[in-house]
């Protein structure tokens, strides 16, 4: 599907499976044009016009007319695909849009892949790997700034923060091999930790950009994690308002992942609750536990939930280092049961005293899961490839901020450029590039 099918000619619906006043078929590819004049009749062929046209006619089998319809015609290279592009605009029958596609096929056409007009753009150098995530973006948010925060990103915005950051990274590097080849020109070394301080924020911020695109795009991701029976299925369904996830005094009740949807007015959030994190004898306890930790590392935000009633144990400074990789809040729970509330060693920010069984406070830990979901500022789109790129990249940035001899700063610089540098188009294999588009839709 990619670099061996560019060749071919593809067609697909562009437009919703469903009846409707109008649906549009879209072909691309070198022939599109020869293809598409074996079923159409109008005043002109259109292999005779010129791009950014619109011409009224006819979809044709033989002597029978199949539908009446308006062809808008793109010429290479000024078009979506950078390819020759025909979209006919037909009658929104389902029997219709299938019949003008099969024609399409019989004529040498092949049904594109999910997201494959996308790919294209993309092969041919339209759009960059930042941009192509926008498309996805742009379709699947679900509020209007998401919307808008597509929209800025497909003009490039992503791009050239990605650019600036790769090219204060590369004038460091300049620096400091300059320092390391001409050490008699006496350039002074604390220059260069304000610098690498700044552009750790600068990554910092771009990660909290992506956390924010996830809010508006599908939602934040937050987990609800702690241990068997300190009451996180309670606090579920309080926070949900509804009895979604059983409550038992039994340890291990909950074993699958549950989710529930929270929506706010500048964002959302998917929240989930799994079984308690600790020792679990069965084999299914210890599924479910394992299935609840990855749960917690792929999530944008954790609720760490503790026991007032039992108080600090050793098993809670486990769950609490979850903290040093992620954002997140620790909640004591069952602060109705205490006369008073124990005490937290080393945790950054106040912990949230709440009663989940009452429903007391949990306004506090709304409001938290509220100011993460919806915080103001960029807001920025990724996959899991560029996600990963910038966690690499905050983590040289750290070593090389941590590293005492210049030489060993460099080195560490060096490899955060692999990082931050976007990809040539040979450097992103098969792989990579099926799992960003394998979420598009067909047709687009």
């Amino acid at each position: 599907m990619i670099l061996e099918h560019l060749q071919d000619v593809i067609v697909a619906p562009s437009t919703p499976v469903g009846r409707s006043a109008i649906a549009v078929v879209r072909v691309s590819g070198p022939q599109a044009l020869r293809m598409c004049d074996q079923i159409f009749q109008g005043r002109k062929r259109l292999s005779e016009v010129g791009g950014h046209q619109l011409l009224n006619g006819f979809i044709v089998r033989g002597e029978d007319v199949v539908d009446e319809v308006v062809a808008a015609v793109y010429r290479s290279p000024h078009s979506y695909t950078t390819e020759d592009i025909v979209e006919f605009s037909l009658h929104g029958n389902p029997l219709i849009v299938e019949r003008v596609t099969d024609l399409l096929i019989s004529a040498g056409a092949r049904l594109a892949e999910p997201g494959e007009f996308t790919q294209r753009a993309y092969l041919h150098g339209r759009l960059d790997v930042t941009q192509t995530e926008a498309v996805l973006a742009t379709i699947e948010s679900r509020t209007m700034k998401g919307v808008k925060a597509a929209m800025a990103q497909l003009q490039g915005d992503l791009t050239k923060e990605l650019g600036d950051l790769t090219g204060k990274v590369r004038s460091l590097v300049t620096f400091i091999e300059a320092q390391l080849e001409f050490p008699e020109e006496d350039i002074p070394t604390s220059s260069v930790d304000p610098v690498l301080e700044e552009l750790i924020a600068d990554v910092e911020r771009l990660e909290q950009a992506f956390r924010r695109g996830r809010s508006q795009r599908k939602g934040l991701t937050i987990v609800l994690a702690g241990r068997p029976n300190v009451g996180k299925s309670t606090l579920f369904n309080a926070l949900l308002e509804e009895e979604r996830s059983i409550v038992t005094s039994v340890p291990g009740t909950t074993r699958d992942l549950l989710t529930g949807t929270l929506r706010f007015p500048g964002g959302q959030v998917r929240l989930f609750d799994g079984a308690g994190i600790g020792i679990a004898e069965s084999l299914p306890d210890q599924i479910a536990v394992k299935r609840t930790i990855g749960a917690a590392n792929r999530a944008d935000f954790l609720v760490i939930v503790l026991d007032a009633t039992s108080g600090f144990v050793p098993a809670d400074a486990e769950l609490l280092k979850l903290l040093r990789t992620k954002p997140g809040v620790v909640v004591w729970n069952k602060v109705d049961a205490v006369s008073e509330i124990p005490k937290l060693p080393n945790v950054a920010g106040e912990p949230i005293s709440l009663s989940a069984l009452k429903k007391t406070n949990l306004s506090r830990l709304l409001d938290r899961i509220k100011e993460e979901a919806c915080s103001q500022g960029e807001t920025f789109f990724a996959n899991r490839f560029q996600k990963e790129r910038i966690r690499n990249l905050a983590v040289y940035l750290k070593a090389a901020l941590d590293a005492q001899y210049l030489d060993m700063r460099a080195k560490e610089l060096r490899e955060t450029l692999t990082f931050v540098a976007t990809p040539d188009r040979q450097a992103l294999n098969r792989h990579i590039l099926e799992e960003i588009f394998s979420r598009f839709c067909v047709g687009k």
